[in-house]
Parts: C-alpha cells; structure tokens; sequence
C-alpha cells in the first residue's frame, strides 16, 4: 500500500505541497510518527509567518497586514494557513482544544486576562520548563515577542491555552 501524505500551507498563487511524505510501510507506529513531524513542520512554517508582521502597529480593530489587534493577528496569522479563527480573543478562547499551559507548543494560543473575562491573545513561539515565549499585538507596543513569565504584567494574568491545530 502506498500513501502520500501532502501538507499544503496556505495559498500562495497556486497550491504546492511543502512537504511529501511516504511512508515505507503501512504501520500505523510509522504513520503516526510521520504525523507528528507534519505537525511539527506546520507549527515551525506558522512561527515563521507570524515573525515577519514583528514591529507592525497595533490598531483596535485592525486585521492587518498592516496594522493588527491582539485578535486580528492571530486570526490573520491563521487564516493564511487555512485555519479560521473567529475574530474576537472571547471567541478564540473557546475554539480548539484546551491545554495547561505546561502543555503548550509552539503555534498554540496562549490567552491572558481573568476568571471572568478573555482580555488578551498570542501565539505561542516557545514553551519549555521556566520559559513561555509568545508574539503577539500589545496595544502599548504593536507586535512584539515576549517572554510571558519573564513579564511582571502578563505573567499574572495567563490563563490557559489552546491547540487550534489539533482540535
């Protein structure tokens, strides 16, 4: 039996795959193996996409490309892989799959505000033991990376994250 597996990151003119995968056997330890670097490879391409809009402005209500709000990044930065996010973080918050935040990878969204309200988004760049790096469009300094436990302000106000990739 032969599959192949195609992963197409957004549209770019045409489609083309950017990564072919096929795999030697039908085991299904191979293929989930296989499924595991696709999604580790989506996760890197969307990383790299939302570091190329670092620096844009922040604009309440803006959905880019040139200007964003915290939500309207995220959602652009997802709709160009083909992932649609509602436009508001209320929203997103509750699309995907929830994770701890000792949970997330990269390419996840992380939301911050409180036990009563969604009040702020980012896309998760880093996630390790002491270390959660996000970008993201603050409204004081437009899109920014920052490392959430290493900030005296959001490191108290992150409240969980979600797999939008995986849901």
């Amino acid at each position: 039996m032969k599959l192949i597996i195609l992963l197409f990151l957004g549209y770019i003119g045409n489609l083309s795959p950017i990564i072919e995968i096929t795999p030697k056997s039908s085991d299904p330890t191979e293929l989930l193996a296989l499924s595991k670097s696709a999604e580790q490879q989506l996760r890197k391409e969307i990383s790299n996409f939302a570091l190329k809009f670092k620096g844009k402005a922040y604009r309440y209500g803006a959905t880019g490309p040139r200007n964003f709000d915290c939500s309207g990044y995220t959602s652009f930065i997802f709709h160009h892989f083909n992932v649609q996010l509602d436009r508001s973080s209320d929203l997103q918050a509750k699309q995907g799959k929830q994770k701890r935040v000792s949970q997330l990878k990269p390419a996840d969204l992380v939301f911050f505000g409180t036990q009563r309200r969604i009040q702020h988004v980012g896309i998760v760049l880093e996630a390790s033991r002491g270390k959660l790096v996000m970008i993201h469009c603050s409204s004081s300094k437009g899109v920014v990376i920052e490392d959430v436990y290493q900030s005296d302000y959001w490191k108290d106000k992150i409240l969980f994250g979600k797999d939008v990739i995986n849901n």
